[in-house]
C-alpha cells in the first residue's frame, strides 16, 4: 500500500521501532514529523528521509501540539499518527517505587494521551485519520518483574479503546500493536544478555524475537486499514495466544 500524500507525525522516531516505521512509510511516499528527545540522531535521520525534525519531549503537551501544528503548516494536512515511545522497567512489586510506577506511565501513557489529544482535532474537522500507538504484550499477560509497564501499557490500551469508540463517527480509527520483547536498543540489555535472551526466547512459541521492521509493516498496515478501530495486534510470537498452554 502506498502512502504517497499522506502526512502524520511520527513520536519517538528515533527509537528502534519510531525508526524503522519513519523508513518504512518514507519508502512509500509519506511526508513525515519526526519527533525525539536526541537531536542528534533526529537531525540525521531526517536529513535521510527528507521529513522534519521536530525535537521535544512527548510527555510535554506543548510538544505534540507543536508537532502537529508544524505537519499542519508544512504539508496542510495530518493523515496519521504513530506514537512508538516506550520503556523497560523490570522490577518486583516490593522494589518498585512509586516514582518508578509514575515516571512508567509519564514515559508511555500520558505522552501518548498528549499526542493524541493534538492529533484528534485537526483530524476530526477533516473527518479521517489513523492513529497508532505502542503497547506490550505485557499489558494483557502476567509477566513477572513487569508491573510498572503493564500498567501503563494496559491503561494506554483502554485509552486507545475507549477514543475509538467517542471518534468512530468521525472518521478517526485508533489502533495498537502489542509486541513482545523487540530486537531494538532499548532491549539491548536483554539481548545483549546471552542467558536472559535464551531465557526470553523460551517463552516466545516462534522461537524468535521481534525485528524492529516486523513492527514497522504492522504499524503501516493498522494505518491503511480502513475497517480497524479499536484493536491491538499482538506482535509477540505466540506468548498471549499460548499462555494457557504454560
Amino acid at each position: 500500500m502506498g502512502f504517497e500524500g499522506r502526512a502524520g507525525v511520527i513520536v519517538g522516531a528515533t527509537g528502534g521501532i519510531g525508526a524503522a516505521t519513519a523508513r518504512w512509510l518514507a519508502a512509500r511516499g509519506a511526508r513525515l514529523g519526526l519527533v525525539a528527545r536526541r537531536e542528534e540522531p533526529l537531525a540525521a535521520l531526517a536529513a535521510e528521509l527528507g521529513a522534519l525534525a521536530l525535537p521535544g519531549d512527548a510527555q510535554e503537551a506543548a510538544t505534540a501540539q507543536r508537532a502537529v501544528e508544524a505537519v499542519l503548516a508544512a504539508h496542510g494536512r495530518l493523515d496519521f499518527v504513530v506514537h512508538a515511545v516506550g520503556s523497560i522497567v523490570l522490577k518486583p512489586l516490593a522494589r518498585l517505587s512509586e516514582d518508578d510506577l509514575m515516571n512508567a506511565f509519564r514515559l508511555n501513557t500520558v505522552s501518548a494521551f498528549h499526542t493524541m489529544k493534538a492529533a484528534v482535532g485537526p483530524m476530526s474537522q477533516a473527518r479521517s485519520g489513523a492513529v497508532v500507538v505502542c503497547s506490550s504484550v505485557a499489558a494483557g499477560t502476567g509477566l513477572p518483574n513487569h508491573e510498572a509497564i503493564a500498567a501503563a501499557k494496559a491503561a494506554l490500551e483502554g485509552l486507545i479503546r475507549a477514543a475509538a469508540m467517542t471518534y468512530a463517527g468521525s472518521g478517526v480509527r485508533f489502533n495498537a500493536i502489542a509486541p513482545g520483547l523487540t530486537r531494538t536498543p532499548l532491549a539491548a540489555g536483554i539481548t545483549g544478555n546471552a542467558r536472559a535472551l535464551e531465557a526470553s526466547l523460551g517463552v516466545h512459541p516462534l522461537g524468535r524475537l521481534g525485528e524492529p521492521e516486523d513492527a514497522a509493516e504492522a504499524i503501516g498496515y493498522l494505518l491503511g486499514a480502513p475497517n480497524v478501530t479499536g484493536s491491538v495486534l499482538p506482535l509477540d510470537g505466540g506468548m498471549a495466544a499460548g499462555r494457557l498452554l504454560r
